[in-house]
């Protein structure tokens, strides 16, 4: 189950759980007492470069105040976190959903499939009575997914017990869409269950709030929420959501997401896109593949069809402006909105791609901002996609498919750039677009003041996670 860097220690990882204390004990980190250790919890699989942002700038902020601190990585891909992250990580779930499962050599169950064996007897007779056989197949299946998460809590309670935090940050975290109320809510309850059990400090730092409907969603985050030492919420939204789930949650801190906190010397250096744009304008666009069928939880191909029909004429519109039009992306997931974009502009518009359109190979939320700070303007849907914008200090235009993007459109104050994506027209994309030009100076003016506003927001928090994180590491060593 844990899984170390190679050339970070002795530890071995295999995807399968280990079922003696023996066996775990090649596991341990050969690390000095001294070091905290801090494992961070999170829905990511590597995909989404904003939740990339969000550990980097955690990690970066807490090595200032703990330059010998070792990191570990909760989350649905363990082998990327260890890549981009940190030094050991261990599987987030231990029974894979729709839209929520681990990912890569850590997978350790396929969405409650169990393994065909060959032909009995007894599968024989049990063929001859379907009811029945369907009752006990559905009944071993439930049983070797208790038996799953049995293990996991096992292993995930001996992981946290040589670490000094658990901290969750960044994202949708209070949400059940990706995964139903038994994905993230009930992995943040258990989680929050297995650190307290294990006596480590629980925090959820600059957590956002989406999707809450099922009374058993609200009962696993609220209990997560009770069980944590310190809460904060990106913006005040979510706070009031968090409050409905918690009494008390009104009183905590409001600290904006945490790729707004990157340090300079976590940012790119700027891209040869100037010299691709030889003097036009570079308007970059960042689609989004909000409703495509088997994509997203929520489907609506007729929804996405009509965003691709409508993003389609505003291309072909800067196309014949002369601009030089970038498409990227905030979410590995939405290459197929830019294939798909492409393959409906018309034919006029596809003569002039080869020396007015510019798709780069983004891998990396640091490929995204070093495009980011070349370019002029920005269109994006999704929330990290604005916000990498707003870091690059770039006037972002936002077609917003949820409430979260309305409401960091609302905090820096620039709502006069903010469409809908249910009811968004290319002549809306193009008049907006057309102010923000007039007024980027005045906007870049007021996306700065809001950085140099917010910055302070950070400190206390960054030191509040350090705190319990080094009280739990003297206590340990001690």
């Amino acid at each position: 189950m844990i899984r170390r860097a190679e050339g970070t220690g002795t530890g071995t990882y295999t995807p399968e759980f280990r079922d003696t204390a023996d066996d775990l004990a090649h596991t341990n980190f050969p690390l000095p007492e001294t070091k905290p250790r801090i494992a961070m919890l999170t829905p990511y699989s590597g995909g989404n470069l904003g939740d990339a942002a969000i550990q980097d700038a955690l990690i970066a902020n807490l090595r200032l105040r703990m330059p010998s601190a070792e990191f570990s990585g909760i989350s649905l891909n363990c082998d990327n976190f260890l890549e981009r992250h940190g030094t050991a990580a261990f599987p987030l779930c231990a029974i894979s959903r729709p839209f929520y499962g681990m990912c890569g050599t850590n997978t350790i169950q396929t969405h409650g499939k169990v393994p065909q064996q060959n032909s009995t007897p007894i599968k024989r007779v049990l063929k001859k009575i379907p009811v029945l056989g369907g009752v006990l197949k559905k009944a071993h299946t439930r049983l070797m997914g208790i038996q799953q998460e049995y293990r996991h809590c096992v292993e995930g309670y001996r992981f946290l017990r040589r670490h000094d935090l658990l901290v969750v940050s960044g994202g949708g975290q209070l949400d059940e869409e990706w995964g139903g109320a038994w994905g993230h809510p009930f992995t943040l309850f258990k989680w929050a269950m297995l650190a307290r059990a294990a006596g480590v400090p629980f925090a959820m730092a600059s957590v956002g709030a989406c999707s809450i409907t099922s009374d058993t969603a609200r009962y696993f985050l609220s209990a997560a929420l009770h069980m944590a030492q310190y809460r904060s919420y990106r913006d005040q939204n979510s706070r009031t959501i968090a409050a409905s789930l918690l009494k008390g949650a009104e009183r905590d801190a409001i600290v904006p997401d945490a790729a707004f906190s990157l340090p300079s010397a976590e940012l790119p250096s700027p891209t040869r896109l100037r010299h691709i744009s030889q003097g036009r304008a570079v308007v970059a666009i960042s689609p989004i593949i909000y409703g495509k069928p088997e994509s997203w939880p929520y489907q609506n191909r007729a929804l996405y069809e009509r965003y691709l029909r409508q993003m389609a004429d505003v291309v072909s519109q800067l196309l014949d402006r002369g601009s030089l039009v970038v498409l990227l992306w905030s979410s590995q997931a939405d290459r197929s909105a830019v294939r798909d974009l492409r393959e409906r502009l018309d034919a006029q518009s596809k003569q002039k791609l080869d020396e007015q359109l510019y798709v780069p190979d983004i891998t990396t939320w640091r490929d995204l901002a070093a495009m980011l700070l070349d370019v002029d303007v920005l269109i994006a849907s999704r929330l990290h996609s604005a916000i990498l914008g707003f870091v690059a200090q770039r006037p972002t235009l936002a077609i917003s498919f949820d409430p979260k993007v309305d409401w960091v459109m609302e905090d820096l104050e620039q709502t006069k750039y903010l469409l809908q994506i249910h009811d968004f027209t290319a002549e809306h994309v193009i008049c907006a677009l057309d102010r923000l030009w007039r007024n980027r100076e005045v906007v870049t003016g007021e996306i700065g003041s809001y950085l140099q506003r917010i910055l302070p927001t950070f400190a206390p928090q960054y030191d509040t996670l350090s705190d319990l994180a080094m009280a739990a590491c003297t206590a340990r060593t001690n």
